[in-house]
């Protein structure tokens, strides 16, 4: 025996009552058996036979037919009329907020200085010079006129290719919006 080995004897009494068990269990284990069995036979008697569902064909595909008459692979497509609420892309503010717009154009307008002019910029006389946040209002919206207006030209020297008259209209449409005074 190894010297780790601790050896454990059972009592007596554990040793008959687990004897007697194994006994009974090896006399009755045929009987549950042939029990089970039994009950088995007759769950598969009660139980209706498995039929699998017959196989549906597939509807006929609502994409198009096949030309007529042809070994062609050209379908045949239905007319489809498109309705679309188009989406105004060209103002990526239309979904802010005025508070929203107050802070994107402060924050544009600080970014657009070093700190030496930030620093002697956000210094204001009350009733008498803008304040900061008005100054950087009207820089955002120049910003966004000047970018409006390259958008235009750029729409109008396409439109020359085409129509020089339009085109020429169109540039001095965009004129007047710098200069209303004319």
């Amino acid at each position: 025996m190894p010297p780790f080995a601790v050896r454990h004897e059972m009592p007596p009494r554990i040793a008959r009552v687990i004897c007697v068990f194994g006994l009974l269990a090896g006399m009755i284990g045929p009987v549950f058996a042939q029990l089970s069995d039994k009950i088995h036979a007759e769950l598969l008697e009660a139980i209706p036979k498995y039929s699998p569902p017959a196989i549906e064909q597939p509807p006929p595909s609502p994409v198009g037919t096949p030309a007529p008459l042809s070994d062609d692979p050209l379908l045949e497509l239905p007319v489809f009329r498109v309705e679309a609420k188009h989406v105004d892309e060209r103002n990526p503010d239309a979904w802010l907020t005025p508070k929203a717009i107050e802070k994107k154009a402060m924050s544009d307008y600080s970014d657009s200085m070093t700190d030496l002019e930030w620093a002697l910029n956000c210094w204001y006389i009350p009733f008498v010079t803008a304040s900061p946040q008005a100054r950087a209002n009207a820089a955002y919206s120049e910003k966004k006129l000047r970018s409006e207006q390259q958008r235009l030209t750029a729409l109008a020297n396409v439109i020359a290719t085409l129509d020089s008259a339009e085109a020429k209209k169109l540039l001095h449409d965009i004129d007047l919006s710098n200069h209303p005074g004319k």
